[in-house]
């Protein structure tokens, strides 16, 4: 089953196609979907390359400021320091991949669907239907 926005309401219903206009219609709605995640995608990759950015001078800075001799302990102490800033990283990256593993899924579910739809055009050829 392919899940479909109904226009009225905006909420996500589980929705199989019976004909080829239909199939034509998830096509486009899963198009539609993939062309408005470019624009979040741009901004979870900001998001992250932000945090990423904050962990590593804050990181830096602690390393800076430890009165620690050996640089082993140094690395130890600004990895205990940064250490909120790390997990906000991670988090960062988490989200992100969730929203490619999303895009990619539906990726795979729009090419199943053209798939799907240039075998129901060649079977209505085959059977005089295009004609």
């Amino acid at each position: 089953m392919t899940e479909i926005a109904n226009l009225a309401t905006g909420e996500l219903v589980d929705y199989e196609p019976v004909s080829p206009m239909e199939i034509e219609m998830i096509i486009r709605e899963i198009g539609d979907r993939l062309e408005d995640a470019v624009p979040v995608l741009k901004h979870l990759y900001n998001q992250r390359y932000a945090a990423e950015r904050k962990w590593i001078e804050e990181r830096a800075k602690a390393m800076l400021r430890s009165s620690e001799t050996s640089i082993t302990r140094q690395r130890a102490e600004a990895d205990l320091a940064s250490l909120p800033l790390k997990h906000q990283f991670d988090d960062a990256k988490e989200i992100l991949h969730a929203a490619e593993h999303l895009q990619k899924a539906l990726q795979s579910k729009l090419y199943g669907y053209l798939n799907l739809n240039k075998a129901q055009a060649a079977a209505y050829q085959v059977g005089g239907f295009g004609r």
